[in-house]
């Protein structure tokens, strides 16, 4: 019974040494919540141009889109662009209703609820959704 309380105080000890700021990856970039949640403002901005092109910049080369308006799972550009073609038609203009941010050096986790405001069939309506943006900090200073 002792053997296995030391164990046990052992891996406590070596979680709290490695879970303390003393210990953090200093090659980490420095990011913020705000931040993060401002990288949903610039890519809706990108929908406001109403260019898929203009859209598609938003999503790394190697980036999966689960659409809110599909069910066809996008793997490469000309598929995300594909399908930006046909939402940017509607006119978005989203907004989040509830969104939870979780950042891990450098990748960070956006997920929660958006409301979009669109037009369709000439009317105005409401599309809401759950969304996730996974961001992972590339180029400079990465």
């Amino acid at each position: 019974m002792k053997r296995i309380t030391v164990i046990v105080v052992n891996l406590f000890a070596l979680l709290f040494l490695l879970c303390s700021p003393a210990y953090a990856d200093t090659n980490c970039p420095t990011v913020t919540k705000t931040d993060v949640a401002a990288l949903f403002d610039q890519w809706d901005k990108a929908l406001q141009t109403g260019k898929p092109s203009e859209v598609a910049k938003y999503y790394a080369d190697d980036a999966i889109l689960l659409p809110t308006v599909s069910n066809k799972v996008r793997h490469t550009h000309p598929e995300i662009e594909d399908y930006f073609k046909g939402f940017l038609g509607l006119k978005p203009d989203g907004r989040v209703e509830e969104q939870n941010i979780q950042i891990y050096c450098d990748v960070a986790v956006n997920s929660g609820t958006y409301t979009f405001a669109v037009v369709k069939d000439g009317q105005p309506s409401e599309v809401r959704a759950r969304y996730t943006f996974v961001y992972h900090k590339v180029g400079v200073g990465a």
